[in-house]
């Protein structure tokens, strides 16, 4: 009698949603690499990877652990909290671990609003590269206001970001910013704002191989503060991002497709040289980067997968003289389920005002393994939140 008669209030409670519990997800990446460097040429900046001499040196960096937490809202919505921390660059300066993800979202079928530190609206696509970094000066906006030392100052930022979802296929984005700023670092003001435009096939209907797969535009502008000479006007450093993804190949075993994205830095008239990063991320140039991939699925696994990238950036205020260029290429091969085999190969080569920067050139040969796991408890959403898709993949 106790039990028929509180059943419905039970039942009530359940649908207004009070006794649902969350959906629970842990996701995390290690990636571990033995890296031989070789620099040639003395270079003024100092980042850890372009050091001169040569050198080879374990590298566990961007390895990444996370924790997930779902919830069912009123009216169709759901909500999302992630947590998560990574580990930096060796003498990155940014300590022992870097929280990467502290952030909420809630959303619906047809829009996500996302607020807290994730990752920026700086890149459009995903290349498979080993580490989201290895191509950062083609493939990444950067931040103005970094000292060049920690590529996480232009991969995260502290954000505001609204996405409208039309058609399942159309992802209309205006996003704010907090960029690290290293000469003030305690700042928490907007110094970002842009917005972008992107035709994407959904994960679902990858399977039919359409040879568009991917076109995105976006506009960045970082809020700047310019130099005692300019009366302390504010000024605005805006950068656009063009990208396409093809499908080469309609096959459903055999991918091929090849990624591009070019970014245009419209640069501060004033800029005229490069001496430092600051300079070099605040004058006029224009980055473009490809990269071509073959993977082979069997049974809707991935088996291995072959890349080769290449990217050139020009700075037309500097002159023509001033420029660089990189090759990519790697391979990766599943030895059990979600651990890889990595290999990887790298040169970059500086010319004109960059060598007394960056120097001449740079090789870098990596050998590793990586290993990606995820578990979900109580699971009762799609993969769309999933917070591996936070986060560089390099096999989707």
């Amino acid at each position: 009698m106790v039990v028929l008669l509180t059943s419905p209030f039970a039942a009530r409670a359940q649908s207004e949603g009070e006794e649902v519990l969350p959906q629970i997800e842990i996701g995390f990446k290690t990636i571990t690499t033995g890296n031989y460097y070789s620099n040639k040429g003395r270079a003024s900046l100092d980042i850890p990877v372009l050091n001169e001499g040569d050198q080879v040196l374990t590298d566990f960096s961007d390895s990444y652990l996370m924790l997930g937490v779902s919830q069912k809202l009123y009216h169709g919505w759901r909500g999302q909290m992630v947590l998560g921390f990574t580990f930096p660059d060796v003498n990155s300066g940014l300590g022992q671990v870097f929280y990467n993800q502290i952030m909420l979202q809630v959303d619906n079928q047809k829009n996500m609003i996302k607020l807290g530190r994730s990752t920026s609206q700086t890149t459009l696509t995903e290349f498979s590269t080993f580490r989201d970094d290895d191509a950062v000066l083609y493939n990444y906006v950067l931040n103005p206001f970094s000292g060049g030392i920690n590529s996480q100052d232009n991969q995260y930022a502290n954000v505001l970001e609204y996405t409208r979802i039309l058609g399942q296929r159309f992802y209309l984005t205006f996003h704010g910013e907090n960029y690290m700023d290293f000469q003030n670092p305690n700042q928490l003001d907007i110094n970002g704002l842009g917005g972008s435009v992107v035709y994407r096939v959904p994960g679902s209907q990858v399977w039919n191989r359409n040879v568009l797969q991917q076109v995105g535009f976006s506009v960045n502008n970082f809020i700047d503060t310019p130099t005692d000479q300019d009366n302390g006007n504010k000024k605005t450093l805006t950068n656009l991002i063009g990208t396409a993804t093809f499908n080469l190949l309609p096959d459903p075993i055999n991918f091929i497709d090849f990624k591009t994205q070019i970014i245009n830095n419209i640069g501060l008239n004033e800029v005229k040289d490069i001496t430092d990063y600051t300079s070099y991320s605040r004058t006029k140039s224009t980055a473009v980067f490809g990269m071509l991939r073959y993977l082979n699925r069997k049974l809707e696994r991935p088996r291995y997968q072959l890349s080769a990238g290449f990217g050139y950036k020009t700075f037309s205020d500097v002159g023509k003289d001033t420029k660089q260029w990189m090759l990519i290429s790697n391979l990766f091969y599943r030895v059990g389920n979600n651990f890889d085999l990595l290999f990887q190969y790298k040169y970059n080569q500086n010319e004109g005002a960059l060598r007394p920067l960056l120097g001449n050139n740079q090789q870098r040969f990596q050998m590793g393994i990586a290993y990606t796991f995820s578990k979900i408890f109580n699971n009762q959403f799609d993969d769309r939140n999933s917070i591996l898709n936070l986060e560089h993949g390099y096999i989707r």
